[in-house]
């Protein structure tokens, strides 16, 4: 990231830092064309890769089954947030494809507090939009949907990117099944469940399975049904958080811009200046007749009225009064002027808002190769009279027009063996199973497994 920044300085870089990841490289992908008729590349994702799998290998035996060998855990780059921006990106994504609206509160209000923190003590950073964001909840990532967490590849290949067990939300960990009595649980707890919480476990198979806690009394727990067969000692974890959902149906965020007030005499009333973050400065003046406060300082009363901004989009940080007498000033006075200025700054604000101006020049450098096979992506006229005009030759048709022999379906980072702690570049342990290695769907579908350790990934093929 540091050295495309270094290169291309002007270019806005966007880094993907939370949420589901793809198994396969992006825009590479082709097995939900190649099994369902849907196209992964092209927004209709089967999710292939949350499929349980067998494992055999060349002769047919079983290495392993019914695991999600593909599904990865969910990116979680919140650590590596400052390290990102020295790196040189502008821009921060977060997945949300369907999630819901607990989700977006969450793992967005997590990420704000987190680069807020960053740019109140790096004054070389600065926020893209005006306003601070204040929550009503502390953010907990683990409280949301997700697979357990993964920095992926960002600080090198390792063993915690993958979950074979579940490609469902495991969520946060609660503490350790101590004993079952009748239909209870007693856990040895770190955090207290509430009523109608959902809780998972790992079985003794491998699978993950789960049930809904009816009422709960201490470190005991009632359930709606019969208390499932856990072995002591088994970690429990907690997956629906009942009390959190419910806060997190009501308003939970308010972003204010900080405004700083002045309201001065003018020779035939008064005027308020209103001037905000941005440097966006409004009047508002009233001609009024100048009156002499007959007991006490206006002053303070008049900073506590004209702070009151109510359900604007405004806070203000700090009132002065530039007065020769202490006058006196109506509240009905008081409020019209505030409103008027403040009609004034959003229109002012509205006039002034950055608008990106003349759009993406037409370059002709020439395309790094002459031929483009399938995984050139190339559907339409267009793109193909587009890579004809940057000097490529020879175009194949894309994968969801034409399905050639024995193509690469998903090429992933991701890999099988070293997973298994069999890499031959990584581990001293040497598979005791011949390749190559097959993964066999529920539905008997088989893909081949290729390891292209020079390039450190693995490929998947359909079985022919």
């Amino acid at each position: 990231i540091k050295k495309i920044h270094e290169a291309c300085p002007h270019t806005a870089l966007e880094v993907f830092v939370h949420g589901a990841l793809c198994v396969s490289y992006s825009g590479q992908c082709y097995v939900s064309e190649a099994c369902y008729g849907r196209s992964g590349n092209r927004g209709e994702c089967a999710q292939f890769c949350r499929l349980a799998f067998d494992l055999l290998d060349a002769s047919g035996e079983a290495i392993a089954k019914g695991r999600h060998f593909l599904s990865l855990r969910d990116l979680n780059h919140s650590q590596n947030l400052e390290a990102l921006l020295e790196a040189g990106a502008t821009s921060f994504k977060i997945e949300g494809r369907l999630k819901e609206v607990a989700y977006v509160k969450n793992i967005t209000a997590y990420y704000r507090q987190l680069l807020d923190a960053i740019i109140d003590r790096r004054p070389e950073y600065v926020r893209a939009s005006s306003g601070r964001c204040r929550f009503s909840f502390s953010p907990q990532p683990d409280k949301s949907f997700n697979r357990g967490f993964t920095d992926y590849f960002l600080n090198g290949r390792n063993a915690e990117v993958f979950s074979f067990c579940t490609p469902k939300s495991v969520g946060e960990e609660m503490g350790r099944l101590k004993d079952v009595r009748g239909n209870s649980l007693i856990v040895a707890g770190l955090k207290p469940f509430h009523n109608g919480d959902g809780v998972c476990y790992v079985d003794e198979n491998g699978k993950l399975q789960g049930f809904r806690v009816n009422r709960v009394d201490g470190n005991k727990l009632f359930l709606q049904g019969d208390a499932p067969r856990i072995k002591p000692k088994t970690p429990l974890f907690r997956n629906f958080d009942h009390e959190f959902e419910k806060m997190m149906q009501k308003k939970t965020a308010q972003r204010k811009i900080s405004v700083c007030a002045r309201l001065a005499e003018t020779p035939d009333g008064f005027a308020l200046f209103l001037k905000d973050e941005d440097g966006n400065e409004a009047c508002a003046s009233m001609p009024l007749a100048k009156e002499t406060a007959l007991a006490g300082n206006m002053a303070e009363e008049i900073r506590s009225r004209v702070a009151k901004l109510g359900n604007t989009p405004f806070e203000v940080e700090d009132v002065q009064t530039d007065f020769t007498q202490n006058w006196f000033i109506r509240a009905s006075d008081l409020s019209e002027m505030r409103r008027l200025a403040v009609d004034r700054l959003l229109a002012l604000r509205r006039e002034h808002f950055p608008v990106l101006k003349g759009g993406i020049k037409a370059t002709h450098h020439p395309y790094p190769t002459s031929v483009l096979t399938y995984r050139g992506n190339v559907m339409n006229a267009s793109a193909r009279q587009f890579y004809r005009e940057h000097g490529v030759t020879e175009i194949a048709p894309a994968f969801e027009l034409e399905q050639p022999e024995d193509a690469v379906l998903m090429t992933c980072k991701h890999c099988i063996r070293y997973s298994l702690g069999w890499c031959p570049e990584h581990h001293k342990q040497k598979s005791p199973y011949k390749e190559p290695y097959y993964l066999v769907s529920t539905d008997g579908r088989r893909f081949r497994l290729r390891f292209d350790c020079k390039n450190c990934c693995m490929e998947v093929y359909a079985a022919r």
